[in-house]
């Protein structure tokens, strides 16, 4: 089978496609997965560079990708047809999902082995042209979910800023904002993005036409927000900080972003860690059908211009979600 794998550190130029991997072979609790698309994140290329902190112990060659959706075609012996279908995974049936935070492997790859209980199934109804959307959810909605309401801790009424908008996260934490009751949300991004962060639910406030911070002092009478979501961190983190109401929180996104600056101002910083669990993939399920969660995939590429991707993802300017075709 085609995979993905780097044996090095370096830019985007050590991501190979190998023909000849051998297909994995299902570990107890696990389901074989014939991978149609990945998802791509700035996760992807952070821990291909080295400067991610899950590339320190990560041994080489190693795979990329942390998502993916496709159909089930098998699973670890222990694993039978009625267990399966409790979970609703039989063969045949579409999922989505990605790896949890202890599994290294990648999912760049025609076939993947993961944990059962990291998959949920893809709705029927969804056609299967659709299928690259839900390759790129679990990862950026489960990031956003716990971004919002264990980090967070939002509450009713009070006001929002979020970094990066309509980046893949950024279009998930302004509906998921409004859902848990924020009563105004404003969201950064480019300018060419304006009516993207409007249909999401917040303001835009363009950071390459404008002065943001200045921007949110003046919207806000001079009193700042009360929360900060900070999907973007090294250009944005420390502008924050002049910008939040008193008693308000900062989340930075960034699993090594450096919370010592607003914790020495008195400023209440965290960092989410992510929950990967059945019941919030089927949350994610659950909005995306309502229309609540309508996450957008701005790229498909084929599977063996990886390198391109994450160049792409690099740039740091893409809306929504890249996905590569496992197909092509």
């Amino acid at each position: 089978m085609r995979e993905i794998r780097f044996d090095r550190f370096g830019g985007p130029e050590v991501l190979t496609l190998h023909t000849d991997a051998p297909v994995p072979e299902p570990a107890p609790g696990e389901v074989l997965v014939q991978v149609s698309h990945v998802g791509l994140n700035p996760l992807d290329y952070k821990i291909r560079d080295g400067s991610s902190g899950r590339a320190k112990d990560l041994a080489l060659p190693a795979g990329t990708g942390r998502e993916m959706a496709g159909v089930v075609i098998g699973a670890g012996s222990d694993l039978d047809e009625a267990e399966l279908g409790s979970r609703g995974l039989t063969v045949g049936t579409r999922v989505f999902g990605m790896r949890g935070p202890s599994d290294s492997r990648g999912t760049a790859a025609e076939v993947v082995a993961l944990d059962a209980d990291d998959l949920a199934p893809v709705p029927g109804e969804i056609p299967d042209e659709d299928l690259p959307r839900w390759a790129g959810l679990a990862l950026v909605g489960l990031t956003a979910i716990a971004t919002v309401q264990d980090a967070a801790e939002l509450r009713e009424g009070q006001t929002v800023l979020v970094h990066g908008g309509s980046g893949g996260v950024g279009q998930l934490l302004i509906p998921l904002a409004r859902e848990a009751g924020a009563a105004h949300v404003w969201a950064t991004g480019r300018a060419a993005n304006a009516e993207r962060i409007r249909e999401l639910g917040a303001e835009p406030i363009p950071y390459d036409t404008g002065d943001w911070a200045r921007e949110i002092e003046r919207l806000t009478d001079g009193r700042g927000v009360d929360l900060v979501l900070d999907t973007h961190y090294h250009q944005t983190f420390l502008p924050s900080l002049d910008v939040i109401a008193d008693g308000g929180r900062i989340v930075a996104l960034p699993s090594l972003a450096d919370l010592s600056p607003a914790r020495e101002r008195g400023i209440d910083a965290r960092i989410p860690g992510i929950v990967a669990s059945r019941e919030r993939l089927d949350h994610l399920v659950q909005g995306v059908r309502s229309g609540r969660l309508p996450l957008e995939v701005s790229k498909v590429l084929p599977l063996g211009e990886i390198a391109e991707a994450h160049r792409l993802l690099e740039e740091g300017h893409t809306r929504g979600k890249l996905v590569l075709d496992a197909r092509a």
